[in-house]
């Protein structure tokens, strides 16, 4: 019979498990997950699929759970899987939103083309309405007009460009993997907003289907100098061939008349605003960099108008909005389904640490 022990108030057993470092265990495992992530990156590039970054996300926070139990991994399975599978759903109806019926040009539909709902594609009224803004000049024509030599050969500066253009697939995972790491409930606040943005651009995209400007102007609607769609450009510079073939499929595979509102400056809005006051005030104008570099990247890059980039800032600001009047409020379930207690029972402690430098034995041994 195997020797009990005090732990606590507690007894175990003693065994190989409760004499096992499990904090060099798990910094061990992670540090195996980071070389392995570094090196898919350069072979194969950044995983830009929701299925690809769950994965990869889920095997990383599974590293990190190691040595705190079973109850630890369930309850971030718990967490992840189903905001995941929001957004997957999110993915596929994003793909269903890209049929049309009506006149293709090169495989894309033209002006007046109609959707599954009957919605028509709106192609020149963007057009219109920045030229409007700006005196009768767009944005992303005179930009490249001006950097034509950067359109001919990408400079070195396009290496930002297509970094930031990019980032947008990987930072908002980023941030709910750090956040459910270092506090769970805002863990959960930042995944319901992630999630209603999604349903939000999701059912814009079916009532209001628009194609961007590199569309507009490859099917001739943009008169004078061609806007081109330079968002991969970057890539080349850097020689990242598997990485410029990863977003080629990406973009691809995704709805090419999606662009109002734009999720680029939405999502690139929604991560600054929800730090905005969690951060000190001389921190604040850096993260406003991050939006700045994003709007200007889209609107060089050909991906996006002005008019859709205000779109998905007001898109960001009212979620945010909204959010900040609701954390005021808690919300609170009706007795019949079993009242606030319901709720806290869902509710992990804030800022729990998962990489605490020790773990204790019965964790492990009775959770475990």
């Amino acid at each position: 019979m195997s020797r009990m022990v005090a732990a606590g108030e507690e007894s175990v057993p003693t065994s190989l498990l409760s004499r096992v470092r499990w904090d060099v265990v798990r910094w061990a495992a992670i540090s195996v997950y980071l070389v392995a992530l570094a090196i898919f990156c350069v072979t194969r590039g950044v995983p830009m699929d929701r299925a690809g970054l769950t994965l990869w996300i889920v095997t990383g926070l599974s590293a990190v759970c190691i040595g705190k139990g079973w109850r630890a991994w369930g309850r971030m399975m718990l967490d992840w899987l189903p905001f995941q599978g929001v957004l997957l759903l999110y993915d596929y109806s994003y793909g269903a939103a890209s049929y049309f019926s009506g006149g293709f040009i090169d495989g894309f539909p033209i002006q007046g083309a109609i959707n599954r709902i009957g919605m028509p594609l709106h192609v020149t009224f963007p057009i219109r309405v920045d030229e409007w803004l700006f005196g009768g000049h767009l944005p992303s024509q005179w930009v490249q007009q001006h950097l034509s030599g950067a359109v001919n050969q990408a400079p070195w500066w396009s290496i930002f460009i297509t970094l930031c253009y990019c980032s947008h697939f990987m930072v908002s995972p980023i941030v709910a993997a750090v956040l459910w790491i270092r506090s769970r409930e805002r863990f959960r606040a930042w995944a319901a907003l992630l999630v209603a943005l999604a349903v939000a651009g999701i059912a814009t995209y079916f009532v209001f289907p628009m194609s961007p400007p590199w569309l507009a102007s490859q099917q001739g609607y943009i008169s004078g100098t061609p806007v081109y769609r330079l968002s991969g450009q970057g890539w080349s510079w850097l020689d990242f061939h598997g990485a410029a073939q990863v977003l080629g499929d990406a973009q691809d595979r995704s709805n090419p008349v999606a662009a109002m509102p734009s999720l680029h400056l939405a999502t690139a809005t929604l991560v600054i605003g929800f730090f905005w006051f969690s951060v000190r005030r001389w921190v604040r104008p850096f993260l406003l960099l991050y939006p700045a570099l994003m709007s200007f990247t889209l609107i060089y890059s050909g991906e996006h108008y002005v008019t859709d980039e205000i779109a998905g800032l007001l898109y960001a600001v009212v979620l945010l909005a909204a959010w900040r009047v609701l954390r005021r409020r808690p919300l609170h379930l009706p007795g019949w389904l079993g009242g606030a207690g319901v709720l806290s029972s869902w509710r992990a402690t804030d800022r729990e640490a998962l990489l605490d430098p020790a773990d204790r034995p019965v964790d492990v041994v009775q959770h475990g």
